[in-house]
């Protein structure tokens, strides 16, 4: 609460927004103040102390979106027994990023570098729905590139589309990059709650049954979270 209040609280605000009873709180606030944490400051209030920065230092850097990313996909891709990949927007494409291969004989291959325009897959499209207002409109003005009879490749039917999209965090869809190819992908976001990229996991398509897709979706998304949930930095993309 002081932390999101930097001129400092009353008592009568802690206790309320917190729910203690007043005598806990005093005696709370009086260690906090003795130890730097807290600070009473002229009016009434207390305020965040100068104990909080200097704890702040001692914390670890953010990670690196790699480091964090890698052990997760393994686990995913031995897990799911797919391929698992990484990607990443970079202007009006995706950027795969890093890959997890199953090693399976009969599986679908992803190459670290490879480039697919925004509109191109659900990986792409997900990401394309949380991007920039000005990064939306310039793919929508086209021309959207068409792969498969299932590409989004026209605007009207594009738009309320990434409208859907951008009010969740995850999507599964396939045949739209390559024929009987299937995949389900979820946002990774890392300090601010910024959008980052999303971890995919790609595979063929039929024989298929739902139960074994909402799996594979409710898999992905548990790892992309346990990604998010690192305070992760990566390289700002426009």
């Amino acid at each position: 609460m002081l932390g999101d209040a930097p001129l400092g609280l009353s008592p009568q605000h802690l206790a309320a927004g917190s729910g203690m009873p007043r005598a806990s709180l005093f005696r709370f606030l009086k260690v906090l103040c003795e130890q730097g944490f807290v600070q009473a400051v002229e009016g009434g209030v207390y305020r965040l102390g100068p104990a909080v920065a200097r704890l702040a230092r001692r914390a670890p850097p953010a990670a690196d979106l790699l480091t964090v990313a890698r052990p997760v996909m393994e686990r995913l891709a031995a897990e799911l027994r797919e391929t698992v990949k990484l990607v990443v927007r970079d202007g009006l494409e995706v950027v795969t990023l890093a890959v997890a291969d199953a090693q399976l004989e009969a599986r679908v291959t992803s190459i670290v570098g490879t480039r697919v325009p925004l509109n191109v897959g659900a990986s792409q499209r997900l990401l394309l729905a949380h991007a920039p207002a000005e990064v939306q409109r310039r793919v929508l003005a086209g021309p959207l590139e068409k792969r498969t009879a299932r590409t989004f490749c026209e605007a009207r039917l594009l738009l309320p589309n990434l409208q859907r999209l951008r009010m969740g965090e995850s999507v599964q869809g396939h045949g739209e990059g390559i024929e009987g190819v299937g995949a389900a992908s979820t946002l990774v976001r890392g300090a601010n709650d910024a959008v980052l990229g999303a971890l995919a996991a790609v595979y063929i398509h039929p024989g298929k049954g739902t139960t074994r897709l909402r799996a594979i979706a409710d898999m992905v998304e548990r790892a992309a979270q346990e990604i998010s949930s690192w305070e992760v930095v990566a390289e700002e993309v426009t």
